[in-house]
């Protein structure tokens, strides 16, 4: 799998050849962390992939959070499993954090990352 890699805004890297792309478990990593920040219906030839996170952090629901979390990572494509999901919300400091383990073809892949949700909840 190789994908064009994307730099901490979101934005697409040009202008260093090869080193403009991700591939095996890194290009893996970067589509699941891609498609969990995306919004369900947010995309017009995509409307029901992402997440409903103006519902689900809202709704006080950790389960059906956490499940429609694991249900992105697992129909990421050559994701075969997840190993390990911790989904934390704080509500007194605004953050939102998401760690995970997944199975890959070709090994595994983890990754953490947390979202200033700035009063969103």
């Amino acid at each position: 799998m190789i994908v064009r890699a994307i730099d901490a805004s979101g934005d697409w890297l040009f202008g260093k050849g090869q080193n403009d792309y991700k591939r095996n478990n890194q290009a893996i990593a970067q589509s699941i962390r891609t498609r969990l920040m995306s919004f369900l219906g947010d995309c017009f030839f995509a409307t029901t992939d992402g997440i409903d996170w103006f519902n689900l952090l809202g709704a006080k629901n950790q389960v059906a959070l956490q499940l429609a979390i694991s249900a992105v990572i697992l129909n990421t494509q050559n994701v075969t499993g997840i190993l390990m999901i911790r989904v934390q919300l704080d509500e007194v400091t605004r953050l939102f954090s998401i760690q995970y383990r997944a199975q890959t073809t070709y090994s595994t892949t983890a990754d953490t990352f947390t979202y200033d949700l700035g009063g969103l909840v």
